[in-house]
C-alpha cells in the first residue's frame, strides 16, 4: 500500500499500519464535547476559562502599545519634545510617525517567528515569563527617553515589540489548547477583547495626562504599560501548563492532573488525555515532523494561508487608521485636543461593546457568517465616510466622527475578534504554535506597512486626504470580501480532529458547516 496516498477510510489503514490510532477516544470525546453547551462549559470548566482569560492580559499590552503612540500624536507636550515647530504649531514628521508606529511591528515579527520554537522547547509558562522580562525592560527605556532623543524611543518600542509578538501568539495558542470545544470560541475571541481594553486604557491614560505641559504628559501613559507584565508575573506561578505541550513532552501524568484540575473534577481526565494523544498520533500519521516548512505542504498550506490572511483582511479594512490615528485625525479635522481624546475614548468604548456582543453571536451564528457580515458592513461604512468627506462643514465632520464610531462597532462585532478565533482553530495541533506565530508575523507585516502609509495619507504636509481614506480602504475591503467568501471555513462546533479530517479531505470552505464526519474516519 502506498502510504503517501491519503486514505478515505482511516479504519482500513488502522488495520495495516500499527502506529495509526484506533480513534475510540476521538469519537467518544467528540460526542461528549458536542453535547456540552457554552454556558454549561463555563460552569463546569470555569478554571480553564479564567486561566485562558488571564493569559490574554498580554494581549491588552499589545492593544495599548498600538494605541498609545498614535494617541500621543494629539498630545502637545509630546509633539513639542519629539517634533518641530511649523507654522506656529508643533508637528512630528510623517517619517518619525511611521518609525514610532513601525518599530513595534518589526519587533513583533521577530517575536512571532521565534515563539513557536520557544514554546516547543520551554512551554507556555516560561515563554510568558520571558515576555514579561523583555517588556519591563523595554518600557523602562521608553519612560526615561529624554526630549528629542527619538532614536532611543524607537529602540524601546522595538524591544517591546519582541515581547508583544510573543504575548499574542502564546495567548491564542493557550486558549485553543486549554479550553474545551464549547469555550474555544469565547476564549480565543477574548484575545481581541483584551486588545480592545488595552486601547481603551491607553486612550483613558492619554485623556487623563495629555493636558499636562511637562514630560509626564507622555511618560505617564508609557509607565501605565508596566501594569500588564506585573499582573502576569504575579499569577504565572499558579497558571497550569498546556496539557497538549505536556503530552508532546511525554509528561502524561502531569497533563492528566492539569486536565482534572481545570475541569474541576467534572472532566473525564483519562478520556481527554487519550483524545489529545490520539489527535497527535493522527496528525503524526499524516506528517511525522513539525518543521517550519511543513506549514507550506499539503493541506497545511491552505490552513497557513487562512491563518495569515485573516490579518491581511483586518488591516486592509482600515483598522490601523481608526485605532492608531483616529484621535490625531479628529484633531486635524478641527476639533480641540480634549474633544479629540473624548472621541477616541468613544471609539474604543464602542469597540469593547462590539467585542462583548461576539460572546453571544460567535457560537450562535458561527465564525464564517460573522466575518462575512462584519466585513461587508465595514465596506459600506468606509464608502459612506469617503462620500461624506466631499463636504467640509462642521455638521458633516460630526457625522464622519459618528460613522467612524459605527465602523469600530461593526469591525469589533466580527473581523476583530473572529480573526483570532479562526487563526487559532484552523492550524493543526502539531503546527499550531508555529502557524499562530506566522499569523502574528503577517499581522505585524501589515501593521508595519499601514503604519508607514497612513501618516502619509492623512498628514497636513503630505497627501492630506482626510476622510477620503474611506475610499482607499473601502476599495480594499471589496476585494477582501470576495476572498473571504471562498476561503474562510466554518469551525464552530468542530473538534480538533474533525477540523483535521475536513482539511485532509479538501472540503470547500462553504461546506464545512454542513459536512458530516463519518465514524470510520476517526477509527
Amino acid at each position: 500500500m502506498d502510504l503517501d496516498e491519503k486514505p478515505k477510510d482511516v479504519q482500513e489503514q488502522a488495520e495495516t499500519i500499527p502506529h495509526l490510532p484506533a480513534g475510540d477516544a476521538l469519537a467518544e470525546a467528540a460526542a461528549s464535547e458536542h453535547a456540552l453547551s457554552s454556558w454549561s462549559a463555563i460552569r463546569l470548566y470555569w478554571r480553564a476559562f479564567l486561566w485562558c482569560v488571564f493569559m490574554c492580559v498580554g494581549a491588552m499590552l499589545v492593544g495599548y502599545d498600538l494605541q498609545v503612540t498614535g494617541g500621543l500624536l494629539s498630545v502637545p507636550a509630546f509633539r513639542r519634545d519629539f517634533g518641530f515647530e511649523s507654522r506656529g504649531q508643533y508637528i512630528i514628521s510623517a517619517s518619525w510617525q511611521s518609525a514610532f508606529n513601525a518599530t513595534s511591528a518589526i519587533g513583533s515579527m521577530f517575536g512571532g517567528l521565534s515563539v513557536g520554537f520557544v514554546i516547543e522547547r520551554f512551554g507556555t509558562r516560561k515563554t510568558i515569563l520571558l515576555c514579561n522580562v523583555i517588556s519591563i525592560g523595554a518600557i523602562l527605556i521608553q519612560f526615561f527617553t529624554p526630549a528629542h532623543n527619538n532614536g532611543m524611543l524607537v529602540a524601546g518600542k522595538l524591544v517591546n515589540g519582541l515581547s508583544l509578538g510573543m504575548y499574542i501568539s502564546v495567548a491564542s495558542t493557550y486558549c485553543a489548547e486549554l479550553a474545551p470545544m464549547a469555550l474555544r470560541g469565547f476564549t480565543t475571541a477574548s484575545v481581541n477583547l483584551w486588545f480592545a481594553l488595552g486601547q481603551l486604557l491607553s486612550n483613558a491614560s492619554i485623556r487623563g495626562s495629555g493636558a499636562r505641559l511637562d514630560k509626564y504628559a507622555y511618560r505617564i501613559p508609557f509607565a501605565t504599560q508596566w501594569i500588564f507584565p506585573v499582573i502576569l508575573l504575579a499569577g504565572l506561578p499558579f497558571a497550569p501548563e498546556s496539557p497538549w505541550w505536556l503530552v508532546r513532552q511525554n509528561r502524561l501524568e502531569e497533563a492528566r492532573r492539569i486536565i482534572e484540575h481545570v475541569g474541576g473534577g467534572h472532566a473525564n481526565s483519562q478520556l481527554l488525555l487519550r483524545q489529545i494523544q490520539e489527535t497527535i498520533e493522527l496528525e503524526d500519521y499524516y506528517s511525522s515532523t513539525s518543521k517550519f516548512a511543513d506549514m507550506f505542504k499539503g493541506p497545511n498550506l491552505r490552513r497557513t494561508i487562512i491563518a495569515a490572511m485573516v490579518f491581511a483582511v483586518q488591516h486592509g479594512s482600515g483598522i490601523n487608521f481608526v485605532v492608531a490615528f483616529s484621535s490625531y485625525f479628529f484633531e486635524l479635522a478641527g476639533f480641540s485636543d480634549n474633544k479629540s481624546h473624548d472621541f477616541g475614548l468613544a471609539v474604543s468604548s464602542v469597540g469593547i461593546l462590539g467585542n462583548l456582543c461576539t460572546f453571544y453571536t460567535l457560537n450562535r451564528f458561527g465564525r464564517r457568517t460573522l466575518f462575512n457580515a462584519s466585513l461587508w458592513s465595514c465596506t459600506i461604512v468606509l464608502m459612506i465616510i469617503g462620500f461624506l468627506s466631499i463636504s467640509t462643514n462642521e455638521s458633516t465632520r460630526l457625522v464622519i466622527v459618528s460613522f467612524i464610531i459605527v465602523y469600530m462597532f461593526c469591525y469589533q462585532c466580527g473581523i476583530g475578534p473572529v480573526a483570532y478565533v479562526i487563526y487559532a482553530e484552523v492550524p493543526s495541533a502539531r503546527l499550531r504554535s508555529k502557524t499562530v506565530g506566522l499569523g502574528v508575523v503577517t499581522n505585524q507585516v501589515f501593521t508595519l506597512v499601514f503604519n508607514i502609509v497612513v501618516p502619509y495619507l492623512v498628514n497636513p504636509d503630505e497627501a492630506n486626504l482626510g476622510g477620503y481614506v474611506g475610499f482607499v480602504f473601502g476599495g480594499l475591503t471589496i476585494i477582501a470580501c470576495v476572498w473571504v467568501w471562498f476561503a474562510i471555513p466554518e469551525t464552530k462546533g468542530r473538534t480538533v480532529d474533525e477540523i483535521d479530517i475536513m482539511f485532509e479531505e479538501k472540503i470547500p470552505a462553504r461546506k464545512f458547516a454542513s459536512h458530516r464526519i463519518l465514524a470510520s474516519c476517526r477509527e
